[in-house]
């Protein structure tokens, strides 16, 4: 005591002293409730619980994070997570079909044009007052192979929007907090670069019905997708669409087809319909063939159970027929053939790609 005290005031040595004994004492009490832990099965989850606060802690720092990124044509400072989703986007630039290119489903199209397409070109007709609606969701529903995502991307160039493309993959994460993350990123993302149309593809499997059995991360990612999804419902200049494809739409949410108002059926395609398709689809092929009209209507009538996607791989398929018919491809070797020698496509040509390419059931 009197060393300490040669060398400061009295006052400032008894302090110290004191200060010194608490310290010790603390140390004490911690180390006797360490062992009293470590001695019971609490200390186990002690230690998970503390991993996982400090897991989060490090990924919430992570995530705030920005930096500036080109997305869509444009430059917008981006988190991790939104940065990530990024990789879903097609820029408008990059979308090479219209309605035009759609064959047949002129009922939807029509349905698409005067819900959505009118109100982002006319906002001042669909504002104040009136009952016009804007909806800000639109399920297209039918069997595989219908065109769905074809006039998703085709809404799209017609609304002169990006189109961010949404599956279970760049939602759903194993990582703690983050598919709840990814699913806020959707719209955030989405309202950095609007106009925007998100697509949500197979969108029963990703905002399916809410049940006991469902992941944590799961079901407050469902939420937190509604939520942002309230938030362009009550915004009404929001340019954001969203727009789910399903062939199982009675498996989706309630409380997810409620915020779905347009639903549209995109069936298979009638005989008329699927003349159309393949007059799109042979457009090139059939350019200069004066039996055309007859041929598409030929496959159009022998093709009754064939959707559009099944349409597209037995086009594919007969126009390699008249390649088996060149001398050149029978032999070997990497000698040029010119594409004006290719045999023109025939009523033969399709019948053997028929036998192939069989309609999906």
């Amino acid at each position: 005591m009197m060393a300490i005290a040669r060398g400061m005031p009295a006052t400032t040595a008894v302090q110290a002293n004191v200060m010194s004994r608490v310290g010790r004492t603390v140390l004490g009490w911690l180390e006797k409730l360490k062992d009293s832990i470590a001695d019971t099965p609490l200390y186990f989850w002690v230690y998970i619980g503390a991993l996982v606060w400090i897991t989060r802690q490090l990924t919430n720092r992570t995530s705030k994070a920005t930096r500036r990124i080109t997305v869509a044509g444009r430059q917008v400072h981006l988190n991790e997570a939104e940065a990530q989703m990024a990789s879903n986007v097609v820029d408008i630039d990059k979308i090479d079909v219209d309605f035009s290119d759609v064959g047949g489903l002129d009922d939807v199209k029509d349905a698409l044009t005067e819900h959505i397409k009118w109100p982002f070109q006319h906002q001042e007709l669909f504002s104040g007052k009136t009952v016009r609606s804007h909806p800000k969701g639109v399920l297209l529903y039918g069997p595989p192979g219908t065109g769905k995502t074809l006039l998703a991307r085709a809404l799209a160039k017609e609304l002169g929007c990006s189109f961010i493309n949404v599956n279970t993959e760049s939602i759903f994460s194993k990582w703690v907090g983050d598919t709840e993350r990814n699913a806020a990123a959707v719209f955030t993302l989405a309202a950095k670069i609007s106009p925007c149309v998100i697509f949500v593809d197979e969108i029963d499997s990703l905002l399916s019905s809410r049940s006991a059995m469902d992941a944590t991360p799961h079901m407050h990612a469902k939420t937190i997708f509604m939520t942002h999804w309230d938030g362009l419902e009550k915004d009404s200049d929001a340019r954001i669409i969203v727009v789910g494809a399903t062939n199982r739409r009675f498996t989706i949410d309630d409380a997810i087809r409620r915020r779905l108002p347009l639903q549209l059926e995109v069936p298979p395609p009638d005989a008329k319909a699927r003349e159309k398709i393949l007059s799109i689809l042979l457009a090139h092929d059939l350019e200069y063939n004066p039996k055309k009209e007859g041929l598409i209507r030929y496959v159009a009538l022998k093709t009754a159970e064939y959707t559009g996607s099944d349409l597209s791989e037995l086009c594919k398929a007969a126009a390699l027929m008249p390649l088996r018919e060149m001398e050149s491809m029978k032999v070997g070797g990497a000698s040029s053939a010119a594409p004006e020698k290719v045999p023109p496509l025939t009523q033969q040509h399709f019948d053997k790609a028929m036998e192939r390419v069989k309609a999906s059931k």
